[in-house]
């Protein structure tokens, strides 16, 4: 199953990594949005099990835990508001702006 992660709005040259159950799969500098199209990057990764925990946080700041389950939501968008990390489930892939 694949599980996409879309930064998406709130991100001004952040760190932000990517944990699936403990193991980090994704590590950036630099991480802007794009106010053109509300995206700052994207990853997908293939997962196994039927629920993972999704953990995302911006340099040593702020982080969001949250249990996913890909089959009902396979993309997840993340947005950087206020100081506070959103985690969005989905059932398709939102669509850029």
């Amino acid at each position: 199953m694949t599980l996409g992660v879309r930064l998406g709005e709130g991100f001004q040259n952040n760190t932000v990594s990517v944990r699936v159950d403990g193991k980090e799969v994704f590590r950036k500098s630099g991480v802007s949005t794009d106010w053109t199209i509300s995206r700052a990057d994207s990853l997908e990764m293939q997962v196994e099990a039927p629920s993972v925990q999704l953990e995302v946080q911006v340099d040593d700041g702020p982080h969001v835990v949250r249990v996913i389950e890909p089959a009902q939501t396979p993309f997840v968008e993340v947005r950087f508001i206020n100081g506070e990390l959103q985690l969005h489930p989905m059932g398709e892939e939102p669509p850029m702006l």
